[in-house]
């Protein structure tokens, strides 16, 4: 690689990396110029590397995925009560590591079919996995299934973080208490009537 093609992709991860540290400190939705501030290249440069905006936030995101959720999203073991626990742990650390950058793709999904389609890859990804971790999901009838694959969302984990002001360590009890509780084995009755 000579020092010009070197030069051209130090400068390009250098954008992808500022707009995701823009977006992951709240701003999510950052101008050229704030992403080639922070890059320390010119605004022109930007659009250099990347056709437009959409095509830099689709990238960020696809940087995000290859970053975070493919070492977190692996398999479990264990008895449910701990496959819940570490699923819920995993999914708080990634949960806690996206967020800026999942809001700004949110607040595009509307307007943007790439984004909507990634955002409905990876909610797909989140379901499968929770599937594949946790086959006792499949004796729940519809509806407490779906409410596993809710409780257990990002989407959930924002409201819990963000909106209700949780920790992250209260976040994760409520999460896995919610899990545990649509899980659990359902009473059984002895056929007595009571007294």
């Amino acid at each position: 690689m000579d020092g010009r093609t070197a030069r051209a992709a130090r400068n390009r991860q250098a954008v992808l990396e500022a707009v995701l540290a823009l977006t992951e400190e709240g701003n999510l939705q950052p101008t050229a110029r704030a992403v080639a501030e922070r890059a320390g290249v010119a605004t022109r440069s930007v659009f250099h590397h990347f056709t437009d905006l959409e095509s830099l936030y689709v990238d960020a995101a696809q940087t995000q995925m290859e970053r975070h959720w493919l070492p977190l999203l692996r398999p479990v073991t264990g008895d449910p009560g701990h496959r819940i626990e570490t699923l819920v742990e995993l999914r708080a650390e990634l949960y806690e590591r996206i967020s800026g950058t999942r809001r700004a793709a949110v607040l595009r999904e509307h307007e943007s079919v790439f984004l909507a389609e990634r955002l409905h890859e990876s909610r797909a990804a989140l379901r499968a996995h929770l599937r594949a971790n946790l086959p006792e999901l499949e004796r729940l009838d519809h509806s407490a299934r779906e409410a596993a694959y809710a409780a257990a969302s990002w989407e959930t984990w924002d409201i819990l973080r963000r909106h209700q002001g949780l920790s992250a360590e209260t976040a994760r009890g409520a999460v896995g208490a919610t899990l545990t509780a649509l899980l659990a084995p359902a009473p059984t009755t002895t056929g007595e009537t009571p007294k």
